[in-house]
């Protein structure tokens, strides 16, 4: 029987398996929520991907030989190699101890302390502070082993009006869908974040879909200032001191039931009329609002 479909991307080395055969089409046995109707076509082969390696990391990739057709998978034993793999790598690229430097900082005990050592100390103090708080350490294991098992790792530095500081977190790569534009060339100008959440009936509620979206975008030059710290028409930032910006990075956070999306309505179609936007607790509607 002849060869059905030839794929040539960055994840052609799992062609021989079934299931990353079976990822186009619709209902697939091993992957029967990829079906989803907002799920964008283009984006079902890596996150078919993600699942296969997972299974080689949870030690049932025997399971998903099965569901793909493969009955005697079940017999064969797993022994956890994959996952050793992971960690060994994951403990030589991270090394035995990561902490933040600032260079000059070093300089500052000495006799003859380097101009600028002081600040630098400074600088480096309050961001291993920050990094406490942030559990640092952790969110880059975390970041950097989902890098090494899946090739991919999403993490979301973002200003958190409530605490008043950036936090960090790290999100699953199969949450993430970047909106590439012609005109974009090292990084998306918009990028979703998006899951599934399932229905819970004692709460009395129903499946749903949530799209978190950063998106950048010009300041309008009628709008006004607020606690997002952009006036109209203009913002500066910290990086570029004494240059005003027209352009300025908006949040919505939003949610769709299941329920209401037709085919077609995939994750970047999703009907604004139809939308249940998040609120932040004081407040806030999360709907293009600037971070």
């Amino acid at each position: 029987m002849g060869l059905r479909q030839f794929v040539i991307d960055a994840w052609s080395w799992l062609n021989y398996k079934p299931v990353m055969a079976d990822v186009g089409r619709p209902g697939s046995r091993a992957f029967p929520e990829l079906a989803k109707t907002w799920v964008p076509p283009q984006e079902l082969r890596r996150l078919a991907a993600y699942k296969v390696l997972a299974a080689y990391d949870n030690n049932q990739a025997g399971q998903l030989a099965a569901v793909g057709g493969d009955e005697g998978a079940l017999e064969r034993r797993e022994l956890g190699d994959a996952a050793n793999l992971v960690d060994t790598a994951l403990g030589y690229l991270l090394g035995s101890e990561q902490k933040i430097t600032v260079e000059g900082a070093e300089n500052a005990d000495g006799e003859t302390p380097t101009p600028g050592a002081a600040e630098a100390t400074a600088v480096q103090e309050r961001l291993r502070k920050w990094a406490d708080k942030e559990l640092l350490t952790f969110r880059v294991q975390q970041a950097e082993r989902a890098a090494v098992l899946l090739g991919d790792s999403v993490m979301v530095l973002a200003w958190n009006p409530e605490k008043q500081r950036p936090t960090l977190r790290v999100y699953d790569p199969g949450f993430f869908f970047p909106q590439w534009d012609d005109e974009d060339e090292d990084f998306p100008s918009r990028v979703h974040l998006a899951w599934e959440l399932p229905a819970d009936d004692a709460a009395g509620l129903k499946a749903r879909v949530r799209r978190v979206t950063y998106e950048l975008g010009p300041i309008s030059e009628d709008g006004e200032p607020g606690d997002d710290g952009a006036a109209a028409g203009g913002r500066q930032y910290p990086w570029e001191p004494g240059r005003t910006s027209n352009v300025t990075c908006y949040l919505t956070d939003a949610e769709w039931l299941l329920e209401d999306l037709k085919n077609g309505e995939t994750l970047d179609r999703l009907p604004m009329d139809k939308a249940s936007f998040r609120v932040r607790p004081d407040g806030t509607e999360l709907n293009r609002r600037i971070c």
